[in-house]
């Protein structure tokens, strides 16, 4: 469908612009014309020709009063109008118009001593000659301008045509569906095309490959660190299973059970910076049909076991429905991870509430809460809400990139002092 707003629309709108204004100005002239021709030039032809049958009359009192193709004269004398047509009686001196057997003539009266000349001039004769002589070629010369505009406009067209068409392919490409790499851009890089789009697809095309090569560079950096790091953690939490099966004082165990947590949470960071690191192009991740209910359950009993061991939540879980969702399971698992985690570390004692309804599913804390300035922060990358928890600043900012990703509607409603709701619409 055409766009009224695009290069074509305007200049579609701008010939009609051209077009209304050259007639409008043309008609305008016309009738102007006529006025002159009229009320200036029939006028002033009127005029001296009355002067000239007065001059003539001096000199020969016989004279007699025009009579030719367009021009009539009559003379009255001593208020006989014997002679004058009775159409003509009342009118009084000046440029008139009267009708006159069905036809409308121009009378000019004038009068001198007792004698009152009328000159009748028939103009309908000298408007067919000013049509065929004055509005056909007016109106020859209006095709002319029509056509040479509509040849213009079509021209304009044609060179435009390949600039509209590059604004239409990437318009129609999208980057959730495509690889940068297939953008269509060599077909306008071709000896054919005007300098201008090859100059722009040119820079269209090589700011896209430097785009798409950053973009490997950052994704290979990140999966390159996440693996690397998976290596010392499994070290560390193999040797602290070493240590848990000695004998430890309760401070002791402590220690332990915070580094236990603390390597599992950097274990789930690297999952996560390994799946966002795998492809930019949500499409092509594995998607399944996931159970969230169940997912949410297998959640619930990890995390009582890393982040409620002393039980200072109460995690209650209202399954009011049974939610599916078309995704990669790492994704759900991830997000609403996330945010039970959480709840759970800004809730220092308290409830947290995890209900599942037909497409979304809400988590309710009664913790600490987060005033209006911080909420905006937290979804920021290595910020957090407050100083008194644990964390790296990057659950947030991770949950919301995923449901960008994959289209789903996050939502954050707090109040300080009395807790948080996030909803996750899928």
């Amino acid at each position: 469908m055409r766009n009224s707003n695009g290069i074509t629309g305007k200049l579609i709108r701008v010939y009609i612009l051209q077009m209304l204004f050259i007639s409008a100005i043309t008609v305008l002239g016309v009738y102007t014309s006529a006025l002159i021709v009229e009320q200036v030039m029939m006028r002033a032809a009127l005029e001296d020709e009355a002067t000239h049958y007065w001059a003539n009359l001096d000199g020969n009192p016989r004279h007699s009063v025009p009579n030719t193709d367009n021009l009539l004269g009559y003379l009255a004398v001593d208020g006989d109008y014997s002679k004058v047509p009775a159409a003509f009686h009342n009118v009084q001196p000046g440029f008139r118009r009267v009708p006159f057997r069905g036809r409308e003539l121009i009378v000019y009266v004038e009068e001198r001593n007792r004698l009152r000349l009328f000159l009748v001039f028939d103009h309908e004769r000298v408007n067919k000659l000013s049509f065929y002589f004055g509005v056909v070629p007016l109106s020859l010369a209006l095709l002319v301008i029509y056509l040479s505009a509509w040849f213009a406009y079509r021209a304009s067209q044609r060179s435009l045509s390949p600039i509209v068409s590059l604004a239409e392919t990437m318009r129609r490409f999208d980057l959730q569906q495509h690889d940068l790499s297939s953008l269509p851009l060599d077909d306008y890089l071709r000896f054919r095309t005007n300098d201008e789009v090859h100059i722009l697809a040119g820079s269209l095309k090589e700011f896209i490959e430097r785009l798409r090569q950053q973009l490997q560079r950052e994704q290979e950096f990140t999966r390159d660190v996440s693996h690397e790091l998976r290596t010392p953690l499994a070290v560390i939490s193999g040797s602290l299973e070493m240590i848990e099966k000695q004998p430890l004082t309760p401070p002791q165990q402590r220690a332990v059970t915070r580094m236990n947590t603390t390597s599992r949470d950097m274990l789930s960071l690297i999952e996560t910076l390994l799946l966002l690191a795998r492809d930019s192009d949500s499409n092509t991740a594995r998607h399944e049909t996931i159970v969230v209910n169940d997912v949410v359950k297998l959640l619930i009993e990890q995390i009582e076991v890393t982040h409620n061991q002393d039980q200072h939540v109460r995690i209650e879980l209202r399954a009011q429905h049974l939610l599916t969702v078309t995704a990669p399971a790492q994704a759900v698992g991830i997000v609403l991870g996330n945010l039970l985690r959480n709840a759970c570390n800004y809730t220092p004692d308290g409830q947290v509430v995890i209900s599942i309804a037909t497409q979304s599913v809400s988590i309710r804390d009664t913790g600490e809460g987060i005033d209006e300035a911080a909420l905006a922060r937290v979804q920021q990358p290595f910020e957090r809400a407050s100083g008194t928890s644990s964390g790296y600043g990057l659950g947030l900012d991770i949950v919301r990139r995923l449901c960008e990703r994959y289209h789903w509607r996050l939502s954050i409603n707090s109040v300080p002092g009395q807790g948080t709701v996030v909803n996750v619409n899928f």
